[in-house]
């Protein structure tokens, strides 16, 4: 069992421990593998999204309810600093190599980007409307954010934090993968049962995957199986695709 309403969830594989968020409970839980046991943290209300720090020893936490993001002190079992960003923030995503945290502020259409360093908001992004999922990765240039209500991905280039790009997708988009190997962007769109599928070459749709299951949400990619792994929210499970031809497994 973990806390009430799990949301987030992000592993330490270099310690074997597991985070995982519960907006019921107003806390996160530490899972540690090799001593078997649990842990929880106080958070703020309804943390929404999870992230460690570079060193491990410290999470980020978006708290729904108040409009902040809390840093966690993992060795002192505290919070040592709350920063203030937009309304209702959700999705978040730690770029390492600038020193920034990106929030999706879902009723503020925008993303705060937060300097880590300074632990303070130094900007934030008006986007379209309801993003709710930050996404990217260390060789990518880009962060994605996936905007509910509008039906879009917006484009921020990590150093001049600024929208390049809104790409239009299909209904509810709600998380990303992407595959490094093609370069391409999978896209989830929850209330079109669809993979809207984007080619980073030119930033715009080449694909759609039809009738994947009721409501996917979460996605990933597993590149020693060859696979997109995609979870269906009203199916109660999960669907394995074929990442060269996108064929149900």
């Amino acid at each position: 069992l973990v806390g009430k309403k799990p949301a987030g969830i992000i592993v330490d594989n270099l310690n074997r421990k597991a985070f995982i968020s519960n907006p019921g409970s107003h806390n996160v839980l530490e899972i540690d593998f090799l001593k078997k046991s649990k842990k929880f943290y106080e958070s703020g209300p309804s943390p929404t999204s999870i992230f460690l720090t570079k060193d491990k020893t410290q999470l980020f936490a978006s708290n729904w309810y108040d409009n902040t993001v809390s840093l966690i002190d993992l060795k002192k079992d505290k919070i040592i600093k709350k920063i203030v960003v937009g309304n209702s923030p959700a999705g978040i995503f730690v770029d390492y190599e600038n020193n920034n945290l990106f929030v999706a502020n879902r009723e503020s259409n925008s993303v705060s980007v937060v300097d880590i360093s300074k632990l303070k908001e130094v900007k934030r992004i008006p986007v379209e409307s309801a993003p709710f999922g930050v996404f990217s990765e260390p060789y990518i240039n880009f962060v994605f954010v996936t905007n509910v209500q509008s039906n879009s991905i917006s484009l921020i280039h990590k150093k001049n934090l600024n929208v390049i790009k809104n790409i239009k997708v299909e209904k509810w988009p709600y998380q990303v993968a992407y595959d490094k190997e093609n370069n391409k962007l999978y896209v989830t769109n929850q209330r079109s049962n669809s993979i809207s599928i984007i080619g980073m070459k030119k930033k715009k749709v080449i694909g759609t995957i039809d009738d994947v299951c009721e409501y996917p949400e979460g996605i990933d990619i597993s590149y020693n199986e060859n696979l997109i792994i995609v979870a269906c929210w009203f199916e109660d499970n999960i669907i394995l695709l074929n990442l060269d031809t996108n064929d149900l497994v």
